[in-house]
């Protein structure tokens, strides 16, 4: 339950899950691979989960930095329920330090926020309406959600008994205990995966790749949808062999996992040039030997959204920007050869 103490406002806080008291007053935060061991009055490297006092909170519990009603493509989730909005929501705070940041106002920032409690959230997902799109339940976005766990972990809780579905967007940089925890109540994940190089991960994001894999491992043992998108970046992690070892690990996991490659911009501390269109597209050439679905984001002209049957080349979902016509499926499986392919559609 929110808590009111020293520092935070009022219903602004809970006590943290997983962290342990140490003997000098510190504490040691065990929610993800940081391994924070925070002494009083500071704050880890999320910059919101903070010991006051000996004790670890969440600061931004029932604290809203940004909110939006979007497509659920635009998470991406291209193979999860297309065509139907998320009510995406999102607290200040990250615990990586991306240079190339495309929300960074919200993973580095900090500012005025709003409070929204999950039983708020989830009435707003259930009240919104539109004549032609519905809302299937809430999305954890435009930051990192894990370090927003207590909220996420509450808020999923109470849509998914009112029938809600719960999206995950999220860097996969967390502990396997916390993640198990949240699984039974997440039906998608997108996981980003930032390059397939410990050194970029060290150098660009100051974390480690192991743990990410292990969230999407993890996460589709586990039955969670799983998508997953990398964002390429000139000179730092688009070369061929790097992007055959990504496939090549994804395509281990499942060969129906949908890749999305993302175009770069200039962004934060980053000032490489835009990823070139020639990249996107050798890129999908390479994964396209192995994965049955690849796709390409933030590059509109290319006109690469479209999902096909890998079985007949039937189209299954057409895409013009965010908008989507499912009208090639039927549930789960094809319409016009009746193959099954990996969407969660009813």
């Amino acid at each position: 339950m929110p808590l009111e103490v020293a520092g935070l406002a009022e219903g602004a806080g809970c006590e943290a899950a997983y962290y342990t008291k140490l003997a000098d007053g510190r504490v040691h935060c065990l929610l993800c691979p940081q391994d924070c061991r925070i002494p009083p009055g500071k704050a880890g490297v999320c910059r919101v989960r903070k010991n006051i006092g000996g004790t670890l909170y969440a600061t931004k519990y029932a604290r809203c930095a940004s909110y939006a009603m979007d497509p659920v493509e635009k998470k991406p989730l291209y193979h999860f329920y297309p065509g139907t909005y998320v009510f995406s929501l999102a607290a200040f705070g990250c615990n990586l330090r991306c240079r190339h940041c495309q929300n960074w106002e919200l993973s580095q920032g900090d500012g005025e926020d709003i409070e929204m409690t999950p039983t708020q959230a989830v009435a707003i997902a259930e009240a919104w309406r539109h004549p032609r799109h519905r809302c299937i339940g809430l999305a954890y976005t435009y930051s990192e959600p894990l370090v927003w766990f207590e909220m996420v972990r509450d808020t999923a809780n109470i849509a998914k008994q009112r029938g809600l579905k719960n999206v995950l967007v999220t860097n996969g940089y967390v502990r396997e205990e916390p993640l198990r925890e949240l699984l039974p109540v997440i039906d998608a994940m997108n996981v980003d995966v930032k390059a397939f190089t410990e050194g970029f991960y060290k150098r660009v994001c100051s974390g480690r790749l192991e743990p990410v894999l292990r969230t999407v491992e993890t996460a589709h043992a586990e039955g969670c949808h799983v998508e997953v998108t990398t964002l390429l970046i000139p000179g730092l992690n688009d070369g061929p062999e790097e992007i055959g070892e990504l496939v090549d690990w994804l395509a281990g996991v499942s060969p129906d996992i949908p890749l999305h490659f993302s175009r770069y911009f200039p962004n934060y501390e980053m000032d490489e040039p835009p990823t070139p269109l020639a990249t996107l597209k050798r890129a999908r050439d390479i994964a396209r030997r192995r994965l049955r679905y690849v796709y390409l984001g933030n590059a509109w002209e290319l006109d690469a959204g479209e999902t096909v049957c890998p079985s007949c080349g039937a189209v299954l979902v057409r895409r013009d920007g965010y908008l989507a016509d499912s009208s090639g499926l039927d549930g789960d499986k094809c319409r016009a050869c009746g193959a099954s392919v990996n969407f969660r559609n009813t």
